[in-house]
């Protein structure tokens, strides 16, 4: 149960953060603030699995649940926004045992993080 509660978190904080961006893209004139490498990565690849098309799967899903095929697309990505936090690769294996679920769950929590930074930061300019 906590791992589908964890699943769903994820899901809803990627399609949050996609219908963010939409809106973002539409409302704001200016370009981007120079984000790190690491936090584009991520958004790259959050945007590429939600236009996706995944394979049929094995077994029908009843949740909003990603899919194996879709969490491996997110995992590389997912690991270096960690490590751009200052975490070695290492301790991310050491403190997830390399589950998925954690990694995936840790990455959303550094991105959503770094975007609140960024906006507290852009209002506080305005």
């Amino acid at each position: 149960m906590k791992l589908r509660k964890t699943i769903l978190l994820l899901s809803i904080s990627m399609l949050t953060i996609l219908s963010c961006a939409n809106e973002n893209i539409a409302t704001n004139t200016t370009p981007d603030i120079s984000k790190p490498e690491a936090v584009q990565k991520f958004n790259l690849a959050i945007k590429k699995v939600a236009m996706e098309k995944e394979p049929a799967p094995a077994t029908p899903r009843t949740s909003a649940e990603l899919s194996d095929y879709k969490k491996e697309m997110l995992l590389p990505a997912a690991k270096d926004l960690i490590a751009s936090s200052g975490v070695s690769y290492a301790e991310i294996e050491r403190q997830t045992r390399g589950d998925r679920e954690k990694i995936l769950t840790w990455a959303v929590q550094v991105y959503g993080e770094y975007n609140k930074q960024t906006n507290k930061n852009y209002k506080s300019e305005n």
